[in-house]
């Protein structure tokens, strides 16, 4: 086995075709066949199961499209290492950010990031929480900042910044002017809702269990997979959501939306810097990590954002 080989295995897998993993890797397709061959008969195991709807991986194949994922992303590691014994001059990070640290904290943090290491290329993922996780498993990216998590030793999280999700309306919403409303009455109105793997569902979810309320009951009429299409919607006039303060200050200044408190709740939750366990941090990604923590520690991020 090479690592030339799992590229290869990699290309096939991803493109769900020979032809096009051999396009992609600049191979002619009989030549891929072969190394793919040559891996199933090493590991004694039928890595993918080719029909004529396409290529498609068996359980070994899972497995071994896992590893070769991680393999690889640690070769990467090793090479910038190694560069790295001659400084940060050149440097590729591969971060993995959901929405609300994505839209509103790595933009602010760009320039700290470029005044201290102009070396270090930025490669940001986005996704909602569950993805990015699962994008860390997979190798794909080497950090990422998640306002969920899943308790899985593999994982190793560190707290960021604190968030909290507010109530929001419209101008023209019937609830406009009141400062408050009852949790009886919040179970009366129309909620717009982020998916089930977005870190602000999952802290939702939580706050209203915590406090006796079954989520279910909520009128949910639509749900949304970004905060963008979420505050659009109820800027619209569409109903009512539960969304990160960070996200709305401009919206709140030029009286977009407007906030209103539901009483006895309040609804905080961590935005976490997690990393694989398992994984050796590139120089990359430990000056990424200790600049980044640091400015969370200062309230660099969370002013930056209500500006």
């Amino acid at each position: 086995m090479t690592l030339r080989q799992l590229e290869l295995f990699i290309a096939v897998a991803e493109t769900k075709s020979f032809s096009r993993g051999a396009e992609q890797i600049s191979l002619t397709q009989s030549t891929v066949s072969q190394h793919i061959a040559a891996l199933e008969q090493e590991f004694n195991t039928q890595l993918l199961d080719r029909t004529s709807k396409g290529i498609f991986l068996t359980t070994g194949g899972e497995l071994l499209l896992l590893h070769a994922r991680k393999v690889l992303a640690e070769q990467e590691v090793l090479q910038q290492a190694m560069a790295g014994l001659h400084g940060l001059d050149q440097a590729q990070l591969d971060l993995g950010a959901s929405n609300i640290p994505a839209n509103y904290l790595i933009p602010c943090f760009l320039p700290e990031l470029k005044q201290e290491y102009p070396g270090i290329s930025l490669n940001m993922r986005i996704g909602d929480s569950q993805e990015i996780l699962a994008e860390l498993k997979a190798g794909t990216v080497e950090l990422g900042i998640v306002g969920g998590r899943i308790d899985n030793e593999m994982y190793s999280y560190e707290p960021l910044l604190n968030d909290q999700l507010v109530m929001i309306m419209g101008p023209h919403h019937a609830l406009q002017g009141q400062s408050s409303i009852s949790q009886e009455e919040l179970l009366k109105q129309p909620f717009i809702v982020r998916e089930d793997g977005s870190g602000t569902y999952q802290a939702l979810k939580k706050a209203f269990l915590s406090e006796g309320v079954d989520p279910a009951s909520f009128n949910i009429i639509a749900r949304l997979g970004s905060n963008e299409a979420v505050r659009r919607a109820v800027a619209a006039g569409l109903g009512c959501a539960f969304v990160s303060d960070l996200s709305i200050q401009n919206n709140l200044r030029h009286s977009e939306l407007f906030k209103i408190e539901v009483e006895g709740l309040t609804i905080e939750r961590q935005l976490w810097l997690v990393k694989l366990r398992e994984r050796t941090a590139s120089l990359a990604a430990t000056a990424f990590s200790e600049l980044l923590y640091k400015s969370a520690v200062l309230n660099n991020l969370g002013h930056c954002c209500k500006v």
